[in-house]
């Protein structure tokens, strides 16, 4: 679903990042990398990385670099509670359950309310 809550075959990943100076540029590099355009975000005179938000629409999907989240999560506490999924011999963290429904719960769009509903279907919250 995008963000209206209207049925699309296009997929969105959230990457949520840890908003530091540091952090921020090196998101632009790694981007910069793969070979997105990113210059007119290394230009800014003052970044703020707490509010630099970027989506990248590819061909089969989409990406978002989130700054922060709409719940009051702090990044190093949730990051502590990670849940680790190994694919291919490499961990890829995600946000834990309990972090991700509340997340979902705080923004209550309607896409969101769907997700919760399939989430806790598949997980329920006492697990």
């Amino acid at each position: 679903m995008n963000l209206s809550g209207v049925e699309t075959d296009k997929p969105d990943l959230d990457f949520w990042y840890n908003s530091t100076y540091n952090n921020y540029f090196a998101l632009l590099n790694a981007l910069e990398e793969l070979g997105q355009e990113v210059s007119e975000f290394k230009k800014e005179m003052t970044p703020n990385p707490k509010k630099s938000y970027f989506r990248f629409e590819l061909e089969k999907f989409s990406l978002d670099f989130l700054p922060k989240l709409r719940a009051p999560i702090d990044f190093r506490s949730s990051f502590g509670k990670k849940e680790v999924v190994t694919v291919a011999e490499i961990d890829i963290p995600f946000i834990c359950y309990d972090d991700l429904i509340l997340d979902k719960e705080t923004s209550a769009r309607p896409k969101d309310r769907i997700d919760i509903d399939e989430l806790k279907k598949n997980r329920p919250l006492d697990e």
